[in-house]
C-alpha cells in the first residue's frame, strides 16, 4: 500500500479541515463512511493532536530544567600559574 501525501496547509491556522477534505482522505481506499463518522474520527484526530502538543511542550520545560552546563570556563577566570621545574625538570 503506497501512501499519497496531500498537502493539508489550504486551511487558516485555527480552522480545522473541511468535511470533503477528511473525506477524501479517509475514502482513499474505498472505505465510505458517513459524514457524522468522518466528523468524530476528525474532531477525535484534532483532539489526540491537542493532547500531544501539550504532552511536548511539558516535556520540553522539563528538558530544558534539566540541562546541565558541562564547559563551564571557570579557569578563564582564575589566575594563571607558570611551570616551575623541579628536581628532575618535570612539572609538579
Amino acid at each position: 500500500m503506497k501512501a499519497k501525501v496531500i498537502n493539508l496547509k489550504t486551511t487558516e491556522n485555527d480552522e480545522k479541515l473541511s468535511l470533503d477534505i477528511c473525506k477524501k482522505i479517509l475514502n482513499v481506499n474505498g472505505n465510505e463512511y458517513f459524514d457524522e463518522e468522518v466528523l468524530r474520527i476528525r474532531d477525535y484526530l484534532y483532539q489526540l493532536a491537542e493532547i500531544e502538543c501539550r504532552y511536548f511542550k511539558d516535556w520540553q520545560e522539563t528538558q530544558d530544567s534539566k540541562l546541565i552546563t558541562i564547559n563551564r570556563n571557570d579557569y578563564e577566570t582564575t589566575e594563571s600559574h607558570f611551570i616551575h621545574p623541579c628536581e628532575y625538570r618535570r612539572t609538579g
